[in-house]
């Protein structure tokens, strides 16, 4: 199975990694490493997780407050958004 990132989810990732560093040194790495694996538990099984709302599914982050929003093409896992699990859903649904 393919990966795509969408161009914003790496804008998303930075972003919060900036912050969560800017609060304790080292933090902003341990929140990278929390995304990388939840993308690679992804990868492993896209289709464990159930469509929440146009075919968009999602997976929250070990140990931060964050959601994973992935779509599932025939041959790709799409990687929409990285976003803070208080975001309205609708946030960032309009990417494609």
């Amino acid at each position: 199975m393919n990966r795509w990132y969408h161009p914003e989810f790496e804008t998303d990732l930075i972003s919060a990694a900036r912050y969560y560093e800017s609060e304790r040194p080292g933090l902003g790495r341990e929140f990278l490493a929390a995304a990388e694996a939840s993308v690679e538990t992804i990868m492993a099984a896209p289709a464990r997780w159930p469509d929440r709302q146009a075919g968009i599914r999602r997976l929250p982050l070990d140990r931060f407050p964050f959601l994973i929003r992935y779509r599932l093409t025939a041959d790709t896992v799409q990687f929409l958004s990285i976003l803070h699990g208080a975001r309205h859903p609708a946030t960032g649904a309009d990417r494609t």
